[in-house]
């Protein structure tokens, strides 16, 4: 798994990754607190988390085709200077009428993040392939996001009760010039290689390219079952997302604090899971890797929001992460397997579109069900939820080709 780190470029990528999740998992927990104590509304605080998955409804699509365009270097390098000012939005925001500056600096980065995320996915085969190594960097990526929930988690509720938001405010935004910086060092500037310029109008050209990723996603085996079995995963953990910092303050009766440390606690379950996950996935259909995590992920949400003890909680969460890991890097390590590079952006902002649709959805749907008729028993549907997605993934083909032509320097392997 860390052998991939040998390549320049990709050790540049992650690091940026590292650096700017680690300021957005501090802000992530510090701003729905924040709006909470400003506005005291937990439809307000489910708000705050819901914001930022509105642009890759609208822009999803849109940002796919420019991903595939343009230079996927230049494109992150200008989000992430772009997502910097966004989030500095938030400093100016200190009486219950500026919360929905919040609302707009989330609104703004979450924007900008369409643009960005694509381009990276389309970018890493380029860097490392489509052979192990692949699968490496997924499961690397895993590591990173359980090192990030680590430190991240319980520094940001402590930075957020030490020095209140706007210091964390201030971190993330230098998170994301420092992920500039590192960019800027990557040697890789080829620009993407998108289908031939055809004839048309500027919008007729668009439009077919558009319809050219939906196509790719629509004819390859096993990718629109796949895509709606994690969107139907991404509604019940989003509901139960927007119900965290309630569940935390209404049901155990805990400080911000113990957001933190339970974000700390599912961590070090995406520690655990990153190794499980690069040797499930290399020996396991990913039919069987996909039923199997999230079977997994019904049964511990459904024990962990049914115990009500804080301490089991922080037990139960390290349980979370070694089926979530697995779930998410194959469904990565299967789209871009099967996927051209040309194509990789849009299919990419696709899943990216029915993941935000999912968990906007979901998250109001938690926070409305929450006050309607109470925190635990939307919880527990939010699980049957996820059990729901894996009795859907029954479905999946048994076997799933990797389609994808390798360019010459690539080692395609099958995704069994």
């Amino acid at each position: 798994m860390f052998g991939v780190l040998r390549i320049r470029d990709y050790r540049l990528l992650a690091t940026g990754q590292l650096l700017s999740s680690l300021g957005d998992w501090l802000l992530l927990v510090a701003a729905p607190f924040y709006v909470l104590r400003l506005t005291g509304s937990t439809l307000a605080t489910g708000l705050s988390l819901a914001a930022g998955t509105v642009p890759a409804l609208l822009l999803g699509p849109v940002a796919g085709v420019f991903a595939d365009r343009w230079d996927r270097r230049r494109t992150m390098l200008t989000a992430d200077l772009l997502r910097a000012a966004a989030v500095a939005l938030m400093l100016l925001v200190h009486r219950p009428d500026q919360v929905w500056l919040i609302y707009l600096a989330l609104l703004g980065e979450a924007s900008l993040s369409q643009f960005f995320t694509p381009a990276r996915k389309a970018l890493l085969p380029v860097l490392v392939g489509r052979g192990p190594q692949l699968g490496a960097a997924n499961s690397l990526a895993a590591l990173v996001s359980g090192t990030v929930q680590l430190l991240g988690g319980p520094l940001g509720g402590a930075l957020y009760a030490l020095v209140g938001f706007a210091p964390v405010v201030a971190l993330d935004a230098v998170s994301y010039l420092a992920s500039a910086v590192l960019i800027t060092a990557i040697g890789h500037r080829t620009a993407a290689a998108g289908p031939r310029r055809r004839s048309g109008t500027a919008l007729q050209r668009f439009t077919g390219e558009l319809r050219a990723g939906a196509a790719r996603v629509r004819s390859t085996p096993g990718l629109p079952v796949l895509f709606a079995v994690a969107a139907v995963f991404f509604l019940g953990n989003a509901a139960l997302t927007a119900l965290l910092v309630p569940y935390i303050g209404a049901v155990l009766h805990a400080a911000a604090g113990t957001l933190g440390w339970l974000f700390a606690a599912l961590g070090v379950g995406y520690l655990a899971g990153a190794p499980l996950s690069r040797s499930v996935t290399t020996r396991f259909p990913p039919r069987t890797v996909v039923i199997g995590s999230l079977a997994a992920l019904a049964a511990v949400f459904a024990a962990t929001f049914n115990t009500h003890d804080t301490a089991w909680d922080l037990f139960l969460f390290t349980l979370i992460g070694p089926p979530a890991v697995c779930f998410l890097v194959t469904v990565d390590t299967s789209i871009a397997r099967q996927t051209p590079d040309h194509l990789l952006g849009r299919v990419s902002s696709a899943y990216g579109m029915a993941q935000a649709a999912a968990t906007l959805v979901g998250m109001l749907a938690g926070s409305v069900l929450g006050q309607q008729i109470g925190i635990g028993p939307t919880m527990d549907l939010a699980a049957l939820t996820v059990a729901a997605s894996a009795a859907a993934a029954l479905l999946m083909p048994r076997h799933i080709a990797a389609e994808a032509a390798p360019t010459a320097d690539e080692t395609s392997l099958p995704v069994r």
